[in-house]
């Protein structure tokens, strides 16, 4: 006899329970036609972008700083910041008592110079007369020498600070080379001496910048003199200078716990200008051989990292792997994984949890 269909449909159903695989399997089969995508895994050496923050400075092997010589009042100033000067130029007019004192010193070893002249001139004469001294005659000499040279001293210091022995007490502050004034310290009337310690302006030929980067302690290894290194500005952000680490300082600075690298940059046009903010991308290679996956690939879950590899024929397995470094482009991992093989990037979450469950 034909037993009934009801009592029929639980002995079907206890059957197919008996026979379904778990889902905690460490292989799962799925529809092949699920929208998975994959990536490759790939084993190569380690690529690492390192990204630091720095500031544009002058090239200090090509500044020239005017410091005040002499003590006085600035009369006036010729030179704005940022402008370009020629060598000579006047910068700034300074009225000083020094002048005075220099002109006075002039005058008196001018005055000094034409007695003795006067005096050497009347030796020589009585001298050929026979009514003077063959010494006499040495002594007057050796005085219009010792004026001479008195006289040749004043000059100097009066041409060097008096602009060409003018009569007016006025010191003229001239551009010791030619470039750009990239510091300026000074404003009429302002009070000076001579023993200031502070530069009145900075010159600077502005054809080569520094680029000073703040390299963190953790990055301290990293970064080698000679490394190529990518300069971006806020002022030209779809422009990228190029360059490379010309010094590493061997002194953390105390306030920001930084180590400085410097960069030359040629610096055509002028584009680039001290104080200017910048960002410096170096890339690392090393010569260890990782495994490398999509960054997409790689699911947390539980204070651990998994990937999901593809093992063909809609099969699936998720894989615990150690993230040893993470790039944009990459994650380096350690894992029970081999060069070729799949692993899950779009949809790998889903996947994951539907295994896991």
């Amino acid at each position: 006899m034909n037993k009934p269909f009801f009592l029929l449909l639980p002995l079907a159903l206890m059957t197919l329970a008996c026979n379904r695989t778990p889902k905690e399997q460490e292989t799962v089969s799925k529809d092949t036609s699920s929208a998975f995508k994959t990536d490759t895994v790939h084993l190569q050496g380690f690529k690492q972008e390192l990204q630091f923050t720095g500031e544009v400075t002058f090239d200090q092997k090509q500044v020239s700083r005017v410091f005040p010589i002499v003590s006085g009042n600035v009369v006036d100033v010729h030179a704005e910041l940022g402008t370009f000067v020629k060598q000579g130029q006047s910068l700034a007019t300074i009225q000083s008592a020094d002048i005075s004192q220099y002109q006075r010193d002039y005058n008196q070893a001018k005055a000094s110079y034409d007695i003795a002249k006067r005096n050497a001139d009347n030796a020589e004469q009585l001298y050929k007369s026979k009514f003077s001294s063959e010494s006499d005659l040495i002594n007057s000499r050796k005085q219009l020498e010792i004026a001479s040279s008195e006289l040749d001293r004043s000059s100097q210091v009066l041409k060097l600070y008096a602009a060409n022995g003018s009569s007016q007490p006025t010191y003229t502050v001239k551009a010791p080379v030619s470039g750009y004034v990239v510091e300026r310290n000074v404003n009429p009337n302002t009070q000076l001496r001579s023993d200031n310690g502070n530069s009145l302006f900075t010159i600077s030929n502005l054809s080569d910048v520094w680029v000073l980067i703040n390299i963190y302690e953790s990055d301290i290894e990293a970064v080698k003199v000679g490394q190529p290194v990518n300069i971006k500005t806020l002022a030209y952000p779809d422009k990228v200078f190029e360059g490379k680490i010309d010094n590493i300082s061997q002194v953390i600075q105390d306030d920001s716990k930084v180590l400085q690298a410097r960069v030359v940059l040629h610096n055509p046009g002028g584009l680039l200008k001290p104080q200017m903010f910048c960002t410096a991308q170096i890339h690392i290679e090393r010569p260890e051989q990782l495994l490398a996956v999509n960054p997409k690939s790689v699911i947390f879950s539980q204070d651990k990292y998994y990937v999901i590899l593809d093992e063909g024929h809609g099969k699936y397995k998720p894989v615990e792997v150690k993230v040893l470094r993470s790039t944009s482009r990459y994650s380096y991992v350690k894992a029970n994984l081999k060069d070729g093989d799949a692993v899950v990037t779009e949809g790998a979450l889903l996947l994951f949890n539907e295994l896991m469950d």
